[in-house]
């Protein structure tokens, strides 16, 4: 007989609660999709295809509709729509822009979360964009003139603190292409500050801000890691005491037994209750006779006579 043993496929969503790139990468892509779900509401019932800005009848756009109010913008607007530092990095400008930013997502959050773990992967994303998003509202607020401090959307913040903080983790890391032909982090580094940084070094001051405090946070966060602390553990531990506001418990052995005890222990102190009572009262009829009980305690007799 002939025994054929064949490795289980699996796919790209196969441990799906242990690989939060691709929790990210969802994540990014449901943002992506809802926020121009509202475009084409509002592209659809807007008549003549404008809308209102600032008093200012204006064709509707992505950037005229949607922008405005998801992306980050200098201290002055952040006042009135202080929820931009939090939606900014959950929405890109076009499908092309999604999908580069999650590919080099993916190349640099493979690493890390190679290396240290996937728990380390949603805090760096999070505490990246976040701390890239005070550093520019508080060079904006210093600084109301500062050339090119537009609004800012996208994850790349995000994605420049993935990047550094890879090299500073691995810095002789090399991605393996076949035996022979590898290619080394630094190199893919390089590749992706060219594409993406320089694009940004002729005026666009904010995505410039917001790249170097999201770069300076990787580097910063592994070296928290190498000290022995986990800076995002208090992140998963707050989303499970959320989740356990929302999921039945589950069956524990251990509880269930330990009611059960509770449960013999109360009945039988109840029997024992009981036949002292009994015992009591038989005393009483002993001292005082039948006639002394009283009609209640004449039928925990006759109950008791009953029962044995």
């Amino acid at each position: 007989m002939k025994t054929e043993f064949t490795r289980a496929r699996r796919g790209l969503m196969a441990n799906y609660g242990h690989n939060a790139l691709i929790q990210l990468i969802a994540a990014s892509a449901v943002g992506f999709i809802l926020a121009y779900a509202m475009y084409v509401i509002i592209l659809v019932l807007s008549p003549e295809q404008q809308i209102m800005v600032n008093g200012v009848a204006t064709k509707v756009t992505f950037q005229s509709a949607i922008s405005p109010y998801i992306a980050l913008q200098p201290f002055a607007q952040f006042v009135h729509k202080p929820w931009i530092l939090l939606s900014y990095a959950w929405a890109h400008t076009g499908f092309l822009n999604l999908l580069s930013n999650m590919l080099w997502l993916y190349c640099f959050g493979s690493v890390i979360q190679s290396l240290v773990g996937y728990r380390e992967i949603i805090p760096l994303y999070i505490f990246s964009y976040i701390a890239g998003g005070i550093v520019f509202l508080t060079c904006t607020a210093l600084w109301p003139d500062i050339g090119g401090s537009g609004m800012a959307l996208g994850a790349l913040p995000s994605i420049m603190g993935f990047a550094f903080a890879a090299i500073t983790l691995a810095p002789r890391f090399r991605f393996y292409l076949g035996e022979r032909l590898s290619i080394p982090l630094w190199a893919i580094l390089c590749l992706f500050l060219i594409l993406n940084v320089l694009n940004f070094v002729s005026g666009n001051h904010s995505m410039l801000i917001l790249c170097g405090a999201g770069a300076l946070t990787g580097v910063v966060y592994i070296r928290v890691l190498h000290a022995g602390r986990r800076p995002g553990a208090w992140l998963y531990q707050w989303g499970n005491k959320v989740q356990r506001w929302f999921t039945p418990d589950e069956f524990s052995p251990k509880k269930h037994q330990k009611k059960r005890m509770e449960t013999f222990r109360q009945l039988q102190q109840k029997h024992i209750s009981r036949e002292e009572s009994i015992d009591m009262l038989l005393d009483k009829i002993n001292q005082k006779g039948y006639d002394s009980l009283t009609a209640e305690e004449k039928e925990i007799l006759m109950k008791a006579s009953r029962e044995s």
